[in-house]
């Protein structure tokens, strides 16, 4: 299947966001990644800053991890990735079917060089034709040709949100990690980007996403995992699959 039909197949409305996330994937399939006894310790002090006892994320899940404010919802994410910054060991079990990690950031412009028109970068980062790079920027809002011969600076902040997606969409990769993609954004450009996010993640990629606002959990969540000092202390169980309405 091309990018531009999965791309069509998944259209909806540009601007709504969903109120009732569907569960697509299969538990019965193996995971996409899983860990066990995983521990981040900071080497210093041997402080345990990460204790996850096990989790087994799945294809086509979409995971929004909450919690306050170092309660190690971002090393939960390097986790996942397999990077952790100097100073800090890994133990445990990290077992990855992938080899490849898309990633949006809060600010859009964090993922983008800022010296290289849009479109040209999408080309030189992804690999993909002019043809596929322009498809991605349709189905993300940024249509007019004008827009992927501007720099980044030359964006808004929901547009650069935008070709954020647009470069993880392009990727193609089986997991999708947001670290807070919609707290730079006012409210109607986050009610924008949730709906674009339903709406380009497909069936076969996993998106974990970061955030405090409960809108993005609330419409974009199949299962929710909330982080309290280094560990999970809710774990909610996949919903049974529904059909789409």
């Amino acid at each position: 299947m091309t990018l531009k039909s999965t791309l069509a197949q998944r259209a909806t409305d540009r601007h709504a966001v969903p109120q009732q996330p569907i569960t697509r994937f299969d538990t019965s399939a193996a995971p996409l990644i899983r860990l066990k006894n995983a521990r981040v310790i900071a080497v210093q002090d041997q402080q345990t800053l990460l204790e996850i006892d096990e989790l087994a994320l799945f294809p086509g899940e979409r995971i929004v991890i909450t919690g306050p404010s170092g309660s190690g919802k971002s090393l939960l994410l390097a986790t996942l990735t397999g990077r952790w910054a100097a100073g800090l060991a890994f133990t445990g079990s990290r077992t990855a079917n992938f080899n490849r990690i898309g990633f949006i950031p809060q600010r859009g412009l964090d993922a983008l060089h800022p010296l290289l028109p849009l479109g040209r970068q999408l080309h030189k980062v992804t690999g993909k034709s002019a043809d596929q790079v322009h498809e991605a920027l349709t189905a993300v809002g940024l249509s007019d040709p004008a827009l992927s011969q501007r720099r980044p600076a030359e964006l808004s902040g929901g547009q650069a949100q935008r070709a954020a997606v647009a470069l993880a969409v392009l990727s193609e990769a089986p997991l999708i990690l947001a670290d807070e993609p919609t707290s730079a954004l006012d409210h109607d450009s986050r009610d924008q980007t949730l709906a674009l996010l339903d709406r380009v993640i497909t069936a076969r990629q996993t998106l974990v996403v970061v955030t405090h606002d409960p809108a993005v959990a609330n419409a974009l969540a199949t299962r929710r995992l909330a982080l309290e000092s280094g560990k999970i202390s809710k774990l909610a169980e996949p919903a049974m699959e529904r059909a789409r309405i």
